[in-house]
C-alpha cells in the first residue's frame, strides 16, 4: 500500500486534510469519526466537556476544543461556537486577568480566530501578548510572575501560531505590531535550529525530538516545522537539522504515532503503531520544503503495521 492510500482510508478528518493539503482538493467539512466522537461527549446543559473549563487535562472544554481545531471541524459548527463562548466567559476578563498565562491566551486566540469570533475580544488578547515579548525575541509564561527573563520554546511557538492565525483568518487592525514581533520570535526559534540551546548547543529537552499528536501545549520539532511550512517561510539553513530529523523518521515510509502525554482522554484517536496525523503533518512539511523527498515517500509501497 502507498501512504496516501492509507491516509485516505483513515478517519474522515485525516482523509479530508489529506485531500486538502496533499491532493489540492476541496472536500466539505465532516462531523464523522473522531470529530463526531468529541461532539457526542459535549454536555449540552453545562456547555462544557469533561465537566471543566481548562482542567481536567485532556478532557476539559479547552483541550477538547484544541482537538477539534486540530481536526479542522467546521468552525461555524454550533457546538464549536458555543465552546468558544464558554471559554471566553470563564477564561478572559482583561480587567481582572482571569487568564494571564501567555501560552493559554495564545492558544485561545488560535481557537477564537479559527471560529471567526468578534474582533474586539481577540484584539484585547493580542494587546496582552504584544506586551509580553522578552528581549531575546520570544515569550515565557513564567515571565509574567517575574521568574524568568529567558524565553520558552513552548510559549514562543504558541504565540507565533496565534499571530499567524490572526493574519490568516483576516483580522488586521494589529497586524503591523504583530509582524514586527513575529520576525523576532521566528529568529528566536531559528537561532536554536528549532531544537538546541543557544548556550551549550545541546537538545533543549529530550522529548522535543519525538513527534506528538495531539500536541497539547507542548513544543516538538515537527510542530515547529509545521508552523514555518504553514506560513510558507522560505527554507533556510536553520531548518536543516529539523528537516533531517523528519526525513530520518520517515525511513519506513511513515511516522509513528509517537508517545502521548499523561492525562485523561475521551477516547484513543490512534491505536496502531503508525501515526496517521503525524504522518500527514510530516508529509505536509516535506511537500513544502523537500518536494523530491516527498514524491519519493508517496511513491513507495510500504508495509503498514497493524499494531
Amino acid at each position: 500500500m502507498r501512504i496516501l492510500d492509507f491516509l485516505l482510508d483513515c478517519d474522515p478528518a485525516v482523509r479530508r486534510q489529506t485531500q486538502i493539503y496533499l491532493l489540492d482538493e476541496h472536500p466539505p467539512y465532516t462531523t464523522q469519526g473522531w470529530i463526531g466522537e468529541f461532539l457526542a461527549r459535549y454536555d449540552e446543559e453545562k456547555k462544557t466537556w469533561g465537566n471543566g473549563i481548562y482542567g481536567p487535562k485532556w478532557i476539559s472544554t479547552f483541550y477538547t476544543m484544541r482537538d477539534l481545531r486540530s481536526l479542522e471541524i467546521d468552525p461555524q459548527h454550533p457546538i464549536y461556537q458555543q465552546g468558544l463562548q464558554t471559554l471566553t466567559d470563564h477564561m478572559w476578563n482583561p480587567d481582572e486577568f482571569v487568564e494571564d498565562d501567555i501560552c493559554v491566551v495564545a492558544m485561545l486566540v488560535s481557537l477564537l480566530t479559527y471560529g471567526q469570533h468578534p474582533e474586539p475580544i481577540i484584539d484585547e488578547m493580542i494587546h496582552y501578548l504584544l506586551a509580553q515579548q522578552l528581549p531575546d525575541g520570544g515569550w515565557n509564561c513564567s515571565a509574567v510572575y517575574g521568574h524568568s527573563t529567558n524565553s520558552s520554546i513552548h510559549t514562543t511557538l504558541s504565540v507565533l501560531e496565534a499571530y499567524a492565525d490572526y493574519e490568516k483568518e483576516g483580522y488586521g487592525s494589529l497586524l503591523p505590531s504583530i509582524m514586527e514581533q513575529t520576525k523576532k520570535g521566528q529568529a528566536y526559534l531559528l537561532r536554536r535550529n528549532l531544537m538546541r540551546r543557544e548556550s551549550t548547543h545541546e537538545i533543549i529537552l529530550p522529548y522535543i525530538t519525538d513527534f506528538h499528536f495531539p500536541t497539547r501545549w507542548k513544543y516538538d520539532v515537527l510542530r515547529g516545522l509545521s508552523y514555518f511550512a504553514a506560513i510558507e517561510h522560505p527554507y533556510e539553513p536553520a531548518l536543516k537539522e529539523g528537516m533531517e530529523l523528519l526525513k530520518k523518521k520517515f525511513e519506513r515510509g511513515y511516522l509513528t504515532k509517537g508517545p502521548t502525554y499523561s492525562g485523561r482522554l475521551h477516547f484513543h484517536m490512534e491505536t496502531a503503531r503508525i501515526g496517521a496525523m503525524n504522518t500527514l503533518r510530516g508529509l505536509i512539511v516535506l511537500k513544502h520544503y523537500d518536494p523530491a523527498f516527498y514524491n519519493e515517500i508517496i511513491s513507495k509501497e510500504i508495509a503498514i503495521p497493524l499494531a
